[in-house]
């Protein structure tokens, strides 16, 4: 099981995402804004970081400069999302390990689990209550929901 990060302050996009990476047997968190996520990298080693662009507080880009420049995060797979297509072919730097464009199709994020966290988890992994941590709008504290499968 990985540690994941996705920030967006379109809180249905960042729930949809969780969600889908959650249901490979993952652990999620869910921040609404650029402040909320790089509090979050600051406190906590995540082994992909899945970021949009355009933000309040800080952006995507701001966000992967940092993920970069520290050493103890230097294994972490980071991807970027934006509704503004040619953000991906920008030259900058750092690069990001993947763009994804919205809207996108679900397997999209399929893809990015399975080529940067691995296969699957197996079914015995999936049949247990998985949480998805996620901050209050607004606030800086995460709240923890846990999801349990029907």
């Amino acid at each position: 099981m990985a540690k994941v990060l996705v920030i967006d302050d379109e809180a249905s996009i960042a729930i949809l995402v969780a969600e889908i990476i959650e249901s490979y047997g993952h652990e999620v968190t869910i921040a609404h804004n650029g402040r909320q996520g790089l509090e979050l990298i600051k406190t906590g080693i995540f082994k992909m970081v899945i970021s949009d662009i355009m933000m309040p507080y800080h952006n995507g880009n701001d966000l992967l400069k940092v993920v970069r420049s520290e050493g103890r995060l230097a294994n972490t797979c980071f991807v970027l999302m934006s509704a503004v297509a040619h953000l991906a072919h920008l030259d900058s730097e750092p690069k990001a390990d993947a763009f994804v464009v919205k809207p996108f199709d679900i397997s999209v994020i399929d893809k990015l689990v399975q080529n940067f966290l691995g296969a699957p988890a197996s079914s015995a992994e999936l049949g247990r209550a998985r949480t998805i941590t996620m901050p209050r709008p607004n606030q800086n504290q995460p709240q923890r929901l846990n999801y349990a499968d029907n």
